[in-house]
């Protein structure tokens, strides 16, 4: 698929929108119908490819210096402020539909899936955003980013934004795979922040896949502590169980048959009342053991003729992918670096920085593989593909050099490399004192 392609693709969606504004503004037959310097398909490109300088020099960065037709900071507000939460959600998924998700492995799209937390610009009286810190008093806003992201494709099949009070990562699993429309099968392959009895109970019936690592048989309150394991190294098992909310005797003794319910656990398949009701359960538990001596263990459906422990251990560390992701996008496509403390306004341009990302990769994956007869293998550099994708989606750079500019910035592949994970505190990043 060429570059050329995928960018027509964006812009004809995003110039079949702006010829019919009406579903995309809050007020239909009055927003968008009278000329202005700020026109609906400009303001959409340009909160797309904005980067981290203050309101002003993006607008200039976009629309020029010519006074004529350079809107004002205000007029550029008041013309995203016509904008309804529809219309930037519309085309991150029309994009997703018209240039579809092929790659698969062994008939399964991978979709890893995760969340992450963004900082974002206080606002007094905003209790939903609002997080308390370990100092008396003191707190900081964020939204939470609930994802999928397709490891092969490399970009974001789905997302949702919610408050951090909202966060719901467990909901958004459940929402993910309810309206999950790729063709074929999908492997959901989550943390293990993301089991729970009623995701797998959900996951257990839909026509997906899942693979999620599971809390450690040791640790508090695991769900693992329920059965009698193998000691050995590594294995893999068969749990055959059933869930219920009933409290005999029979079922509470008998921990290798049933798992029981607490009266107010979530589980949407047995009425809080049912106390009959049984939910049969048969899926494989896997330990695998890390290169550091660290055991791992794996919740999967995947039956084992086709995926042995082996094909497992590597499937879940594809999983972080999606962390990789989320350093792009706070780090080189801007997530963090807001143009407005209005949360509507935040939430236009969190999507839209997931759009610009999935972009990238598409233009990416349109380049043939760089082959090179040196020590260590080379790819584009995704870091440097975001500035191009950018410059590319508003037209700095030609159809023609767009692949030569992709393979001007290369970055060496070195696999097995491995880094203690950084845990520091992170700010929000002020709209002012701005580059």
């Amino acid at each position: 698929m060429k570059a050329c392609y995928i960018k027509n693709t964006l812009l004809k969606t995003l110039n079949s929108m702006s010829s019919n504004p009406e579903t995309f503004v809050k007020n239909p037959g009055i927003d968008f119908t009278r000329k202005r310097k700020c026109p609906f398909r400009d303001l959409i490109l340009c909160i797309l490819t904005m980067e981290a300088g203050t309101l002003n020099r993006e607008i200039r960065r976009f629309f020029g210096t010519d006074k004529n037709k350079l809107p004002s900071k205000s007029a550029f507000s008041q013309q995203r402020a016509k904008l309804n939460e529809s219309a930037l959600p519309f085309l991150f998924s029309s994009l997703n539909t018209c240039v579809p998700f092929e790659k698969t492995f062994m008939g399964f799209h991978l979709l890893a899936c995760d969340g992450s937390e963004v900082n974002i610009p206080p606002l007094k009286y905003d209790n939903a955003t609002y997080v308390k810190s370990n100092t008396d008093g003191v707190g900081f806003h964020q939204i939470h980013l609930n994802a999928t992201y397709d490891i092969l494709e490399e970009r974001y099949q789905d997302i949702l934004i919610n408050p951090q009070s909202c966060a719901g990562e467990g909901e958004a699993l459940i929402t993910f795979a309810g309206r999950n429309s790729l063709p074929g099968m999908s492997l959901y392959i989550a943390d293990r922040g993301y089991f729970s009895l009623n995701i797998l109970a959900y996951l257990f019936i839909s026509a997906h896949s899942f693979l999620i690592r599971m809390k450690s048989p040791d640790g508090k309150n695991a769900f693992l502590k329920h059965f009698e394991l193998p000691n050995e190294d590594e294995y893999s098992v068969t749990l055959d169980f059933s869930i219920t909310r009933s409290h005999k005797k029979a079922y509470v003794n008998d921990k290798k048959r049933f798992v029981t319910l607490k009266s107010n656990q979530l589980f949407d398949f047995i009425p809080v009342d049912d106390y009959k009701t049984l939910f049969p359960v048969s899926v494989r538990l896997v330990k695998v053991m890390l290169p550091n001596g660290e055991p791992e263990f794996l919740l999967t459906d995947l039956p084992e003729d086709s995926f042995d422990i082996d094909a497992l251990r590597n499937l879940y560390h594809m999983r972080w992918g999606i962390e990789t992701s989320f350093r792009y996008l706070k780090h080189n496509v801007g997530l963090e670096d807001f143009h407005s403390i209005r949360r509507d306004f935040i939430m236009q341009e969190a999507i839209a920085r997931v759009i610009l990302y999935n972009f990238t990769m598409l233009l990416v994956h349109s380049v043939s593989p760089v082959k090179r007869d040196t020590k260590f293998k080379y790819k584009i550099s995704v870091s440097d593909a975001i500035i191009t994708g950018r410059d590319f989606m508003i037209h700095r750079i030609k159809n023609a050099e767009i692949e030569e500019m992709l393979l001007r910035y290369l970055t060496d592949v070195r696999p097995g490399r491995s880094f203690k994970r950084k845990v520091r505190t992170r700010r929000y990043v002020p709209l002012g004192n701005r580059v």
